[in-house]
């Protein structure tokens, strides 16, 4: 827009580069119309308070976020504590990347910084300076959630970020994928924070999008994309289990449903359902992952960009880490599954074949041995884990049908702890 008028030479710019351009015109659409409302919106706030007084609230708000936050932290004991986890690739080489922090509390201040993480990657998962800023604070509204959701919160934290890591790229390293190194990032900063404060430790969530998209074209010609993401299991934390089949902790967004899903697109789930010992077990187990087996109804190519391919949502305090994320797809000699593990261009599913997406569990809080042998055995009963997982992982001896054997369980137990 410029003064107020549309700019159609712009959008039709946009629109020529796009596979799907109604989508997107209505996209745009959408935020057009969120701006305009949240405008009005702040307008009559002003006329109904004035702007003097509507800034000294703003201020107020952001100074009351910085002195919870300030107590938060001096809560902690000051020290170092250092954690890292790793993403699978980059899409274009199958190396790991690490994803570094080493987390400073000194009085009332905290430092984190991102220095040994490893350098800008080819593919497309780098992340500018802002983004690894904005995820940390949203990992720390996870872990401090009595302090306000606003920018001063942020004030008694230095941010150490050097432009050599994946974490602080700039122009032209790709970031298109800059989803599933949020979700790494978050899990690094509870990981750390579990270390300073085990009274609040959280287990690892799922900690992928899994961007999952077929495409194809109809019978009158038209392109179509179906470009989706999936759930996972979250961690375990010291008051419950996690949530089975969640939403990533990054945005307020939520799965789309299958019955939305079909009727916009050729394609068919033959399955949706929660994903068995996908869990990371624990005291309080993780949630548990998903598993979405999708048909073709027309010939299709397929794209995934997901991650926890290879190493999974971690445990804490005794917790067990998570299932691994899993993908593959039919062919005429069998089952595939990607080279790079959890990402995949240019497939091609034909109509009438599947892809299966079997997503991961969150990690585990806390031994699996001080579980209660009754909740275990109820997730037994449930279809939740197999009968050999609550043995395996938990000590704990039921049956198929998730029949107790308390006298077989003490014993087992008792041993395991020995």
């Amino acid at each position: 827009f410029s003064a107020g008028k549309l700019n159609q030479d712009i959008v039709d710019l946009l629109a020529a580069n796009s596979r799907v351009p109604t989508s997107n015109w209505g996209d745009l659409n959408g935020q057009l119309n969120a701006l305009d409302l949240g405008q009005r919106r702040f307008e009559s706030l002003l006329d109904e308070y004035s702007p003097a007084t509507v800034s000294a609230a703003f201020e107020a708000f952001s100074d009351r976020a910085e002195a919870l936050m300030r107590s938060a932290i001096r809560a902690l004991p000051d020290g170092r504590y250092s954690f890292e986890d790793v993403l699978d690739n980059d899409g274009i080489t199958d190396d790991v990347l690490t994803v570094a922090l080493d987390l400073t509390i000194a009085g009332e201040t905290m430092t984190l910084d991102f220095s040994r993480s490893s350098p800008p990657a080819q593919g497309p998962i780098n992340i500018s300076y802002a983004t690894t800023a904005a995820a940390c604070y949203v990992a720390l509204k996870h872990i401090f959630t009595d302090v306000p959701a606003n920018a001063g919160c942020l004030r008694p934290i230095d941010f150490v970020i050097p432009p050599t890591t994946l974490l602080g790229a700039t122009a032209p390293k790709p970031m298109a994928g800059y989803t599933e190194t949020i979700l790494r990032l978050i899990g690094v900063v509870l990981g750390a924070l579990a270390k300073a404060d085990p009274e609040r430790a959280t287990a690892a969530p799922f900690g992928t999008i899994n961007a999952l998209s077929f495409a194809g074209h109809r019978a009158n010609g038209d392109r179509w994309v179906m470009f989706s993401f999936f759930g996972g299991g979250m961690g375990g934390n010291p008051e419950t289990d996690g949530l089975n089949h969640a939403n990533n902790p990054i945005s307020t967004a939520t799965i789309p449903p299958l019955e939305i899903l079909e009727a916009s697109y050729p394609v068919m789930f033959r399955q949706w359902a929660l994903r068995p010992d996908s869990a990371g077990p624990g005291t309080h187990r993780g949630g548990f992952g998903a598993i979405y087996e999708v048909e073709a109804l027309s010939d299709a190519e397929v794209f995934l960009l997901g991650e926890r391919g290879k190493v999974a949502p971690f445990g804490v305090l005794g917790g067990g880490p998570a299932g691994l994320n899993r993908f593959t797809w039919e062919a005429e000699d069998g089952e595939h599954s990607p080279p790079l593990v959890s990402k995949v261009t240019g497939v091609p599913v034909p109509t009438g074949r599947a892809v299966k997406l079997q997503t991961p569990g969150g990690g585990g809080w806390g031994s699996p041995l001080a579980r209660a042998a009754s909740l275990v055995a109820r997730d037994v009963r449930l279809g939740y884990i197999s009968a050999e997982s609550a043995r395996r992982d938990y000590g704990v001896v039921v049956s198929d049908d998730g029949e107790l054997d308390e006298a077989a369980t003490a014993s087992l137990r008792k041993g395991a702890a020995a």
